[in-house]
């Protein structure tokens, strides 16, 4: 067909017949389109329609040539190194119909896509195909060698031309159209149904990049729908009427997650919606705050003081602290933030007093005391769950070492009564507070299990001697605890005068106990004794557990119909008159009134007011306890001062240590990392200001000379 009889080649004629056929017929659809696109500047669709027509005819026109004139590829084109048919075919289009129309073809391309937007119905494959022109275009443009039409599409896509001339226009004009219309959309909706209608773009964003761009243009989609949509506006979403703060406060939990989803990976909706989670819980539990100080008002307008023992507050944050627990781990993916948030609202008021009478960490101690005293009944699973939250509400406190000292008064009136719920739990409390706060902080909590426990194997030695010693005195149980001084709060001694029958027993102790330690003393402790003592009133026996003060106080009226006067009853048992008082008051003007008073009801008269046994009294108790005050009045105010010694020796070791390691530091250095060093309290700077003077008097540190505020350790 190419050649005829003789030595003629008509290959080259052929070829570039063939060639300029392409080109002519590429430039017939140029114009075409051209006049397509002039009438029809509203319907991009039309004109997509038509090119995607013209694309298609262009590639069985040149399927057909090249296989038509296959020999001139074998033969002709294999010795010239000329493109093959095939590529001159896709070049003509390229030179003479995208090149001319690209920027007709992009503009009606994103048009058609806005009106998807916009909801219109727009044919989705007809914008696939002209968009996949893009990379075969590329290919065109710089290859020569494409075997057929087929191989030209397998082949994988260059996509720099696509980039270039598509991606980045089409991006550009993403974040128009969404930044149009997000502010009004914003205006004109809720956060929540802006949110949700923002999931709903997004999931149609990446819908529509699946069905008709090229793969890698979703993430960059997704990013600028993203920005425009969320990002510019999270400070809006979140903080607007209808924003996080009210989602949290109707409760709901779906809009919640999804604007977590959607913001948590923008900085400002990060940032916006922490700073409203955590306004939200200092809201919450300040309102408990000021739920317990009108329960203090309320009770000193009646007359009453409001006691550390109100378990009410403690539960409502541990409810509270429950509740947003949960809340930051379903909708918020256990996101640190949220949860440093929290912690950070709950320890503003955690260490926020409503009174000076009754400090919240001795709240939080006497509900843990509760706890561990089995008032308040768990199964094991319970207890070792409450204990836990009670020990985060722990680490919020400012003050450990304060808080270290109530638990450790506690924890020695539920070892001495006997009122606990296992030493097992016990145990467990304490180990939880030392891997928090390290060994030194739980030693004397851990000094006073081990001096409970060797206190058995006391014990039973002493009661087989008291099971002995029966016979020649001792008619009733006489248990003794020995405590190591040290370990538990100190207590003051107190002078009592005992019955002949507790006189003989605690000598016999004595005695036995010394054998046993010859270089231990012991100092009798009375004021955290416990007596139970059996009553008969009115043809009715009970058994009242009383202190040893209480009890002395009873046994003066033992088989006696006397009255006696406040002031006998003082010099009998030779205690002080603020120390009767507060043991008659508890007898005489308590809730189990035992012994009957001339006067005043609730107030002991020193001078006038006679005591005599309660004839009449009844109770439906068969066993009772009768609580008396504490008769250390000051032992609040020696704690505190306690406290603030061993801060003292805390601040100047931690001084020295750090002085000690690095010999030269700045004033503000030193005071800056002693304060970030300890722990156990938050030291005021003033204070360690002080005690760095008391080390330099000392002849711990010295001023530089020449600079004062430089300091050096003297070893």
């Amino acid at each position: 067909m190419c050649s005829s009889v003789g030595n003629r080649d008509h290959s080259k004629a052929l070829y570039d017949r063939s060639q300029q056929e392409l080109i002519s017929i590429s430039q017939s659809v140029l114009g075409e389109l051209k006049q397509i696109h002039d009438t029809s500047t509203h319907c991009a669709e039309t004109f997509l329609r038509h090119f995607a027509h013209h694309w298609a005819n262009h590639k069985i026109l040149v399927k057909w040539i090249q296989q038509l004139f296959r020999h001139l590829d074998n033969g002709y084109v294999a010795n010239t190194s000329r493109a093959t048919l095939t590529s001159v075919g896709l070049r003509a289009f390229y030179d003479h119909v995208f090149i001319p129309l690209k920027f007709e073809l992009s503009e009606a391309i994103f048009f058609a896509i806005d009106c998807h937007r916009d909801g219109k119905d727009v044919d989705l494959g007809l914008i696939r195909s002209c968009v996949d022109v893009f990379p075969i275009m590329v290919l065109a443009s710089r290859v020569s060698n494409l075997a057929s039409i087929q191989a030209a599409t397998n082949t994988q896509m260059e996509v720099s031309l696509y980039l270039h001339e598509f991606e980045s226009k089409f991006l550009r004009r993403a974040s128009d159209y969404y930044a149009q219309n997000s502010k009004q959309w914003l205006e004109l909706a809720s956060a929540s149904n802006y949110l949700y209608k923002v999931e709903t773009i997004i999931r149609q964003e990446a819908e529509l990049s699946h069905q008709i761009l090229h793969a890698s243009t979703r993430d960059k989609l997704l990013k600028v729908c993203q920005r425009e949509l969320l990002e510019r506006h999270a400070d809006a979403i979140v903080n607007q009427g209808t924003g996080m703060h009210f989602l949290l406060e109707h409760d709901h939990p779906e809009d919640l997650q999804r604007m977590y989803l959607l913001l948590h990976s923008s900085p400002n909706g990060a940032a916006a919606m922490t700073c409203n989670f955590h306004h939200f819980a200092l809201g919450r539990a300040k309102a408990i705050l000021k739920e317990r100080a009108e329960r203090v008002l309320r009770l000193k307008a009646e007359g009453k003081v409001a006691s550390a023992d109100d378990p009410v507050m403690v539960e409502q944050l541990l409810a509270l602290r429950t509740r947003l627990t949960s809340m930051i781990a379903t909708f918020f993916a256990g996101d640190s933030q949220f949860e440093r948030a929290l912690d950070s609202a709950l320890q503003d008021v955690a260490n926020n007093d409503i009174s000076k009478e009754t400090t919240n960490i001795e709240i939080f101690v006497m509900y843990t005391d509760r706890i561990l005293s089995g008032k308040i009944k768990l199964p094991d699973e319970s207890m070792e769950h409450t204990l836990n939250e009670l020990l985060h509400l722990f680490l919020l406190i400012a003050d450990k070492d304060l808080y270290a000292e109530r638990y450790r008064e506690q924890l020695a009136k539920r070892l001495l009564a006997k009122r606990y719920v296992s030493l097992h739990t016990e145990r467990a409390m304490i180990v939880k507070l030392k891997t928090q706060q390290g060994a030194p902080f739980t030693t004397k909590l851990e000094g006073m299990i081990n001096d409970f426990t060797i206190g058995e194997d006391l014990g039973r030695s002493w009661s087989s001697l008291r099971e002995t010693s029966c016979r020649s005195g001792i008619k009733f149980e006489f248990s003794v605890q020995v405590l190591t001084q040290g370990f538990w709060p100190a207590q003051k001694q107190r002078e009592l005068h005992l019955t002949s029958e507790l006189q003989e027993a605690k000598t016999q102790f004595n005695a036995w106990y010394k054998e046993r330690h010859s270089h231990r003393l012991l100092a009798w402790i009375h004021a955290l004794d416990n007596v139970v003592v059996r009553a008969m009133l009115r043809t009715r026996s009970y058994d009242l557990l009383v202190s040893t003060f209480q009890a002395i106080a009873l046994l003066l009226f033992h088989n006696s119909h006397v009255s006696l006067a406040f002031r006998d009853v003082c010099e009998r048992m030779r205690i002080d008159s603020a120390t009767g008082r507060r043991v008659l008051h508890s007898l005489a003007c308590g809730k189990h009134r035992v012994l009957l008073k001339t006067g005043h009801r609730k107030v002991i008269d020193p001078a006038l007011d006679q005591f005599k046994p309660n004839k009449l009294f009844t109770s439906k108790l068969k066993r009772f306890s009768i609580t008396m005050p504490v008769l250390d009045a000051e032992r609040r105010r020696d704690l505190e001062s306690d406290v603030q010694h061993q801060r003292n020796f805390s601040i100047d070791a931690t001084l020295v240590r750090i002085m000690k390691a690095r010999k030269r530091l700045s004033h503000q250095e030193l005071v800056g990392e002693a304060i970030h060093q300890i722990q156990h309290f938050t030291p005021d700077s003033k204070l360690v200001r002080q005690r760095i003077e008391g080390l330099i008097e000392r002849e711990y540190l010295q001023r530089a000379e020449g600079d004062p505020k430089l300091y050096i350790y003297l070893p």
